[in-house]
Order: structure tokens, then sequence, then C-alpha cells
């Protein structure tokens, strides 16, 4: 290890090589007007030939910068979040920023702690999605007072005046998804989703009752299931002793995700039924695995991906602007479009 250390090489090796000093070696590793073009590509030549690698830590403490973007998601087990992840790589990757992730594992205190770390200096600005037991927002707002970019994504139940939100329309989504169902002259319809605390969880459902409403139908409670469980391998568990206890199965169900709508029909399959002869499903978010799964889901597809560029945009604005551009109303709110994609699923 010693000698690791020793061996390794600082502009004050470069600068002895050359007879230079080190301001100059700096200036022109830095590309720095002030230095000739002659001078500039000896010091990058020796800094090659001698293998010299720049100190991140010295060069974020010398440009206030890091070229990191601080990313806080609730789970790293959701594919949705996986997806606006690398939404949010592949736009800083293309614009020489990294991105570091941290899971709040659903936890309002380890969502506080998160942005307690990034405040600290390690990141160039915050993306984050709140966790269902946010209710409180001194935290996010101490970012903003501290002149930190932030952008909230997805599970927004709260505007934050100075950050940036980019969401989709869940409930006109959520509309949209059970009219087709109600078209498809189902008598009655299920839905299946996560816990109750989640605003997206709600605005969906809330569709579901809207549409509803719309066509003058009516639903039975007992055919609604909002989860409890925050982890894949409860929550099957929880969808199937759901539907195995009810008398009377509904002609279809509407869930709000995918990953709800494949339990569902996996738990429908072992009770005997077939999707979608006997009772159709659709889920939402059309991640990589609904096309792959057997029959292939008819789904809600929101752009996961795309997300996470939109994200990463309006963070970057932010950082080199000091305010929102693109197309970003002055709310500093986008909100992505839905599409219905339809499958195997439903008739």
């Amino acid at each position: 290890m010693k000698a690791e250390i020793n061996n390794r090489v600082r502009l004050e090796d470069i600068a002895r090589t050359l007879k230079l000093s080190i301001a100059t070696v700096s200036r022109a590793m830095s590309d720095s007007s002030r230095v000739k073009q002659e001078t500039k590509n000896k010091v990058l030549a020796i800094a090659e030939e001698m293998g010299y690698r720049p100190n991140q830590i010295a060069k974020s403490l010398s440009s206030g910068k890091t070229n990191i973007l601080g990313v806080i998601i609730p789970r790293y087990d959701e594919p949705f979040f996986i997806e606006v992840c690398r939404g949010i790589d592949y736009y800083a990757r293309k614009h020489n920023y990294r991105i570091l992730i941290s899971s709040s594992r659903n936890s309002f205190n380890y969502e506080k702690e998160n942005v307690l770390a990034f405040e600290r200096g390690t990141v160039d600005g915050v993306a984050m999605c709140f966790t269902h037991e946010t209710n409180s927002f001194e935290h996010v707002e101490e970012l903003i007072d501290r002149k930190m970019p932030l952008v909230l994504f997805d599970n927004i139940n709260h505007k934050i005046d100075g950050a940036g939100h980019v969401k989709i329309d869940d409930f006109s989504s959520a509309i949209k998804a059970v009219e087709d169902l109600i078209k498809h002259k189902n008598e009655s319809i299920g839905y299946i989703g996560g816990t109750s605390k989640k605003s997206v969880f709600n605005k969906r459902f809330d569709g579901f009752v809207e549409a509803h409403k719309k066509h003058q139908k009516s639903f039975k409670k007992q055919h609604v299931l909002n989860c409890k469980s925050y982890h894949q391998e409860h929550e099957f568990y929880e969808v199937f002793n759901f539907l195995s206890k009810l008398r009377e199965m509904p002609n279809a169900f509407f869930c709000s995700t995918d990953n709800y709508a494949i339990l569902c029909i996996k738990s429908l399959t072992k009770l005997g039924y077939k999707v979608p002869k006997d009772i159709e499903v659709i889920g939402f978010g059309n991640l990589h695995y609904s096309s792959m799964f057997i029959p292939e889901l008819t789904c809600v597809s929101q752009p996961s991906f795309k997300m996470g560029e939109k994200v990463a945009e309006m963070l970057l604005n932010k950082i080199d602007n000091g305010f929102f551009v693109s197309d970003v109303d002055q709310d500093n709110e986008v909100v992505l479009p839905t599409k219905m994609v339809y499958r195997d699923t439903t008739r």
C-alpha cells in the first residue's frame, strides 16, 4: 500500500519534470487561455506518460462542482424506479455527469438522512421521489434555501416552491383504462393497488371511481384491495389471499401497477380462472417485463425512461442557469403523456 501511495503522480511531479510552476501546470491541465498551447501540449503529454490521474475531490473543491447528481428513490426493487434512474443516467452521461443513487427504503427518516447527506456538498443537484410516509417538507425546503437544485418526480403530493416537478396525469390515465373495461361490457370491475398512503395510487384509484361515476356504474368495496405490503415477497400472498376469499369474482381488474397486475393474473390462474377469457386485467406502467409475461399484459404505458431524462434535463438546466428553461412552464412542472397499450389480457 505504501508503494502505491509513493508512486501516485502529483501535479508537483509534472511541474518538477518540466521545470514549470505548479500553478502553470494546473492552468495547463484546465485548458486555461493564460497558458500557451505549446506548453499545454507538453504538460498533457508528460501527464499521460507518467500516468497522472486528477484528484476528483481537489478538483471539486477548486471548481465548486462535483458533476454528480444525487437520486433518492423509495425502493431499489421496483422496476419503475430502475427505468427512471436509467433515463436520468442516460441524459446525465451525455452531459458529463454521473449519478449517485440512494434508497429511502420507504422510510421518511431514511429519506431525511439521504437529503442531509447530499446537502453536505457531495452532489450538484438532487432528484427525488417522496416516500408514502412523507407529509412534512422542511428537509427539501432546506435544500432549496441552500440553493441546491431540486427536481421531484412521480409521487408528488405537495408542490414545493423553487423545485422542479415531473409527473404523469395518473387520474386521467386511470379513467381511460377503466373506461375500456366498462366498454367491454364487464358488469363488475375490481381494483388492486398499493398503499392508500401513496399519492399516485390514490389518484389512480380516484380515476377508477370517476370512470364508474361517468358511466353511471357502481363497484363493490369488497372488490377493492389497497396492499399494505412494501416487499415483493409478501405482495403475492396478500393479492392471492384477497382473491381467494372473494365470494363473487369481478369480470375484470384494474391494477395500479404492472407488478400488481401480474400478481393478480398469477393468483387468478392458481385459482382456476383464465385471463382474459374469464377475467380481463389491465396494469399500469408498461415496463419491459409486461410483454415478456404470458399472457402479455394490456396496460397504461407511462414513459418511465423519458421521465428520467426530463428529470435530468430540468436538474442540469437549474444547475447551469439558476432557473428552469426548456419546455417547462412557470410552475416548473412537466406532465408527460401516457397511452394505452393493448395486448393479451383484455378481449
